[in-house]
């Protein structure tokens, strides 16, 4: 990487490369490295809900050797496992061979500018106009169906309630209807009939 001529009021990067020179880029406000050397050393604040990993941002060759810096680094102080590491080595290699026909910026006349406004989702249809509805399926099989009241009576063996009877105004309800006729109990029976006289079938004799 050549050295980026500045102006000498300017600070520049203090990191120093293997070869023993000093990097000579600016250095970013209030701090002693550049971006790069920040970001590999340090670490740059990122959004908080960022949808991609900043290593995974491989848009050109200097992406992808950060990338694999960050790898290197995460297989050095065994804080990635090594299959992961396999993973992230393969595609990076795929990415260097793909580096050389991948233009990100190429066309700048012509690339989006704004996000399209895209109209709204439509409305989930039902599968079929005669579907019904759960509600309407309840409703129809209540009409049916008797009462729940009806079928739960007829299990404990009692006859459920019957509907009051509407009287006249003024008029008092008398014995019988305000109280319904009783039906007998099931486990009542009847008393055993009595057993038959036994015939003499024999005539008497004289």
């Amino acid at each position: 990487m050549n050295q980026m001529p500045v102006h000498p009021s300017v600070k520049t990067c203090t990191h120093i490369k293997v070869t023993g020179r000093k990097c000579g880029s600016p250095a970013l406000r209030d701090e002693r490295f550049c971006y790069f050397h920040q970001r590999m050393i340090r670490g740059v604040p990122t959004p908080p809900k960022q949808r991609i990993h900043p290593m995974a941002l491989i848009e050109n060759a200097e992406g992808i050797q950060a990338a694999l810096i960050e790898t290197i680094n995460a297989i050095v102080r065994n804080t990635i496992d090594l299959k992961r590491a396999t993973l992230v080595l393969r595609a990076l290699s795929i990415a260097s061979q793909n580096v050389r026909r991948v233009h990100f910026d190429c066309f700048e006349d012509e690339m989006v500018r704004a996000i399209p406004e895209y109209p709204p989702a439509p409305a989930t249809v039902r599968k079929s106009e005669t579907e019904e509805a759960p509600s309407e399926v309840a409703q129809r099989r209540d009409s049916l169906v008797p009462h729940a009241s009806a079928g739960k009576a007829s299990q404990d063996g009692t006859s459920p309630a019957e509907p009051a009877l509407s009287l006249p105004k003024g008029t008092a309800p008398t014995h019988a209807q305000a109280q319904p006729p009783r039906k007998p109990p099931a486990s009542v029976t009847a008393p055993p009939a009595a057993p038959a006289k036994a015939v003499n079938a024999r005539p008497k004799r004289e």
